[in-house]
């Protein structure tokens, strides 16, 4: 497939069912965007996937539930290969705490629906840097202030009130 000019190298890898609206759609709007795009069945073929796109800029979306099995492993992989992921809830099941959790400490964008996937993916493509080039998240500021202990002392704090919360 052919690569976005501005973006060489981005790669979608979308979990899920491939004749779902899920896969189906996202396939279809990274062609539109020119890039990569690797519809994986389950988060094990997508562990794979990240492994061969090592060294690419990656976007991972699928569903909560596809993305947090194995009490959000794949979570842990994906922060370790500079991975970006998005996580799609579904309305008709409710997603565990320790998914969500587990999500939330790798960054990864939380989303109830559909159509938000399109916004995700194009202020990924936006913003997307390379995998090596130095990371702007949770613990890394934009300038290159130092962070205090107090701002992990923050975020632990909410953690566990949103472990409090979601029971």
């Amino acid at each position: 497939m052919a690569r976005d000019n501005t973006n060489p190298g981005s790669c979608l890898i979308v979990v899920g069912e491939p004749g779902g609206e899920l896969v189906q759609t996202l396939v279809r709007l990274a062609c539109e965007r020119e890039i990569d795009a690797v519809p994986c069945e389950n988060v094990y073929a997508a562990v794979v996937a990240v492994a061969q796109a090592a060294g690419r800029r990656v976007l991972v979306a699928g569903q909560m539930q596809e993305l947090a099995v194995e009490n959000g492993a794949f979570f842990g992989i994906s922060a370790a290969q500079a991975v970006r992921c998005c996580c799609l809830l579904d309305p008709g099941r409710a997603a565990g705490s320790r998914d969500l959790l587990a999500a939330w400490r790798v960054n990864a964008t939380v989303v109830g629906a559909l159509p938000e996937v399109r916004a995700v993916l194009q202020d990924w493509l936006a913003t997307a840097e390379h995998p090596r080039a130095p990371r702007h998240g949770r613990g890394t500021p934009h300038t290159q202030r130092p962070v205090r202990e107090e701002t992990y002392d923050d975020l632990r704090a909410t953690e566990a009130e949103i472990g409090a919360l979601l029971g």
